[in-house]
């Protein structure tokens, strides 16, 4: 318990070494301790009726690196209190070096420790700047104590220069101590989690070649069947299976994106004022075809909103995702019965829940149910999935500033419930707003001319047979210099299909360009670039919309009319 609250205090003075850089975490330290440190040689100072120089300059110091651990702590910019703390505490130190009787007091010997100092806390061009200057200082110091007279080295008595240096000594090298201390602990703290972390790749990767191949085998298997076949039910049951295949493909590298995302602290929210009612007849409408097609119409979908539709300001995105996961789960493991969702407003959070009359989950594996890599295949009904999923749900709602738990009982279903913070639209400067549905329209009028970057002639082929029913006169160019010069010598083109890799000038590049050409022309990104950024970058770049490969022919093939029949 006392350790608990040590730890939390230490937690709450010196961050969370786990979400903080490394330097910033060992410079909030470093202000913190000195400053405390030079608090209690000014009492010490004070107590043996020693200068009164020394105590002023001590105290004003551990003053300024109090304000400089809060800077550190609280703000963003690490540069200027580096500065301040290198040049403002080397010039104290000589200040008080000067009024402490010079290399007869015990001052020297911590501007030695200073040097130390601003080797860990500098690198490169400036830190080679610094130790000049640090440098020049000790010759500096040398010539003064050279010339001094001998009445700036004299204590009052030889007991009192005794105590001084003793005890000076002691807080000095208690602050040394205490700061290797801690670089030591950082240092191994790395090098576990270094080590820890290249044991997760490896297994990571060796996980990941298994789940990529399995799908990939049928896909590969049954293609090469297809080409061999005539009979027309084979081929619709092989079509069938090579579609499930490439999406459970396609859900684990969206699983993998995701995760390399949390590992790497990149993961950024998007809040915006959603309606958790809208939420849930989407997802009832997905899941309940869902079941339809695996043959499981004997499980109802039901969901629960005790309060009425609530409207709530979190990241829709991930929430969806949250729950969409959990449903998937449930799905897997319940062949009769209810999947169950629910959502209530309790204590000024937003309490979400899915729960199914499925298997269970026994409860030795309550404890290992979130852990990366684990599957549980209860009476086989396992099959797919890569054990990523749970994993990737619980640091997602961490990220929201949530919790997730479960209850389960053997062979009556289980229930996961999720708490967020619940934050009105009411209370922030994003008011909610019903999303509005493009119009879309089977007639698209007059012929459309659309234009078709794209280097791979497979990727062509395939966008070509997806719009074949548009009726549409299809241009390809394989790269973005000649869509500048297509546009230019046919600037009033419908419609552009860009690729963002491509070869001469890049999708990015040339989206900007055509934008001063034309600058009405909707132009889609269509790219296999999916990692954080790659979207907003393309918008910048002056697309109008953003979508990633592999294409749904259905939902490509209605974004396209949406952006051709709004032209008419």
């Amino acid at each position: 318990m006392l350790r608990t609250k040590f730890n939390s205090i230490i937690l709450l003075v010196f961050g969370d070494k786990e979400q903080i850089d490394t330097e910033r975490y060992f410079l909030t330290i470093t202000c913190f301790s000195a400053s405390l440190f030079l608090m209690l040689l000014c009492v010490f100072h004070i107590s043996e009726n020693l200068k009164l120089a020394p105590v002023i300059l001590a105290g004003s110091s551990s003053l300024v690196i109090l304000g400089l651990y809060f800077f550190i702590r609280f703000g963003t910019c690490l540069y200027i209190p580096k500065v301040i703390l290198s040049v403002l505490g080397l010039l104290m130190l000589d200040l008080t070096w000067y009024f402490k009787y010079l290399s007869n007091g015990p001052v020297l010997f911590f501007i030695l420790i200073f040097g130390a100092l601003l080797l860990w806390v500098w690198e490169g061009k400036c830190l080679a700047i610094l130790l000049t200057i640090y440098f020049l200082n000790l010759a500096v110091l040398f010539v003064i104590d050279f010339n001094a007279p001998d009445l700036l080295f004299r204590y009052p008595d030889v007991k009192t220069r005794t105590i001084d240096i003793y005890l000076s000594f002691l807080l000095y090298s208690s602050l040394l101590i205490f700061l290797l201390y801690m670089i030591k602990k950082e240092f191994i703290r790395q090098k576990v989690k270094a080590i820890r972390s290249d044991k997760l790749k490896s297994a990571f990767l060796a996980n990941m070649s298994h789940e990529i191949r399995t799908p990939m085998n049928t896909i590969v298997g049954f293609s090469q069947l297809i080409k061999d076949n005539t009979d027309y039910v084979k081929m619709h049951q092989y079509v069938n299976i090579i579609k499930s295949s490439s999406d459970t493909l396609l859900k684990l590298i969206d699983d993998i994106i995701d995760l390399s995302k949390i590992e790497a602290g990149d993961m950024h929210l998007s809040y915006s004022g959603f309606s958790i009612k809208e939420m849930f007849i989407e997802l009832k409408d997905i899941y309940s075809i869902e079941l339809l097609r695996r043959e499981k119409g004997d499980v109802k979908f039901e969901y629960y909103l005790p309060d009425g539709d609530i409207i709530v300001f979190s990241d829709p995105f991930r929430v969806r995702q949250v729950l969409s996961n959990l449903l998937s789960n449930a799905l897997k493991f319940t062949m009769s019965g209810t999947i169950t969702l629910n959502c209530e407003k309790r204590n000024g959070e937003l309490l979400l829940s899915v729960s199914d009359t499925g298997t269970g989950i026994p409860e030795e594996d309550h404890a290992k149910i979130f852990e990366r890599f684990t599957k549980f295949n209860y009476q086989g009904r396992n099959e797919e999935g890569s054990g990523i999923g749970l994993s990737i749900v619980e640091k997602i709602v961490a990220i929201l500033n949530g919790r997730i738990w479960l209850t389960s009982v053997m062979g009556e279903g289980t229930s996961f419930y999720i708490s967020i913070p619940f934050i009105s639209p009411i209370f922030t400067s994003n008011s909610y707003i019903k999303p509005q549905k493009i119009m879309v329209s089977d007639k698209l009028g007059s012929r459309k001319t659309i234009l078709v970057v794209e280097d791979d002639k497979t990727s062509f082929l395939l966008i070509k047979e997806i719009l074949s029913k548009l009726d549409l006169e299809i241009h390809n160019v394989t790269d973005g210099k000649d869509a500048i010069d297509f546009i230019k010598l046919n600037p009033a083109t419908d419609l552009i299909l860009m690729d963002l890799k491509l070869p001469v000038i890049d999708g990015y590049k040339a989206a900007f360009e055509i934008r001063s050409i034309n600058p009405d022309i909707p132009i889609i990104a269509q790219t296999a670039f999916a990692m954080l950024g790659d979207r907003e970058k393309a918008i910048a770049a002056g697309c109008n919309e953003y979508i990633t490969k592999p294409l749904d022919s259905k939902k490509f093939q209605e974004l396209v009319k949406a952006y051709l029949s709004n032209q008419n």
